[in-house]
């Protein structure tokens, strides 16, 4: 039997003591996330298993979005998935984004001077989100993709923006997230974080050796506006089995930290 995914909109549901806050339309997000994690046409009775819904609110609600056009129906399966409909949010948020628009071509730069993945990801909530991507020009151990989450308390892009945060701010919200091991090498326990996160404020960038991913290097610089707060960070992830961490420091490091100074320079005139 399905179980129910934890969806954002569930999880932010529990904390929902406004009077503004609409419960009925944070159901309709729960049915489309649970869609995007299953990945896969999903049959209404199951649907509803893995949004944590009854199935005749999510009967109601998958017929609402099928007459909208943002979900299609098997007529053999009658199984629901996610419609071309949806590709023109993302990519108009793609569009409209001003660091990813400036940020694009010394981004491609990196990965051809590197020949390794090169990334920029944003801080939403307590994730990581990819909004640019550019892949190694070699096998890799980790295949993510534009819109990709990643815990931020783990991850070098994470680190490398909290690093930059109110060192306060940043120590609430580590401390309100569950902070779940991903590997053996994850940092958990909070001293160890602020530690971590000191670290990466005084070298001007973030390192993780596997605590994301077994197999996993990745080195992270913030991208900051002019007042100094962190808008993103630039990452280059390698596989270690290509890569020692002191190459890592050696020759990747100088290139990401003069890339995102460039890219600094070019956000400062927007």
């Amino acid at each position: 039997m399905a179980s129910a995914i934890p969806t954002r909109a569930r999880r932010g549901a529990l904390d929902a003591d406004s009077p503004l806050y609409m419960g009925s339309l944070a159901k309709c997000f729960q049915v489309l996330e649970a869609l995007n994690t299953a990945s896969r046409p999903v049959g209404l009775t199951e649907l509803a298993e893995l949004a944590g819904l009854d199935r005749s609110g999510v009967q109601r609600i998958t017929h609402t979005l099928r007459v909208l056009g943002y979900l299609r129906q098997d007529p053999a399966s009658k199984a629901f998935r996610l419609s071309g409909r949806m590709l023109e949010f993302g990519h108009t948020v793609l569009a409209t984004h001003v660091v990813r628009g400036r940020a694009q071509p010394h981004l491609d730069a990196l990965n051809k001077r590197t020949g390794e993945t090169v990334n920029l990801m944003e801080l939403e909530g307590d994730e990581i989100v990819y909004v640019a991507r550019f892949p190694s020009l070699h096998a890799v151990s980790v295949d993510l993709h534009v819109g990709s989450r990643l815990p931020a308390f783990c991850t070098a892009a994470g680190r490398a923006i909290l690093s930059h945060m109110d060192p306060a701010e940043a120590m609430a919200r580590l401390k309100g997230v569950s902070r779940v091991a991903m590997t053996k090498r994850t940092l958990t326990d909070l001293p160890g974080l602020s530690k971590a996160l000191q670290d990466a404020r005084e070298r001007g960038y973030a390192l993780n050796d596997q605590e994301a991913f077994v197999g996993d290097i990745s080195v992270a610089a913030p991208l900051l506006c002019p007042a100094g707060r962190p808008l993103a960070a630039v990452n280059i992830a390698v596989p270690s089995p290509r890569w020692r961490l002191e190459e890592v420091l050696a020759q990747l490091v100088p290139a990401l930290l003069k890339t995102a100074a460039v890219i600094g320079r070019d956000l400062r005139s927007v």
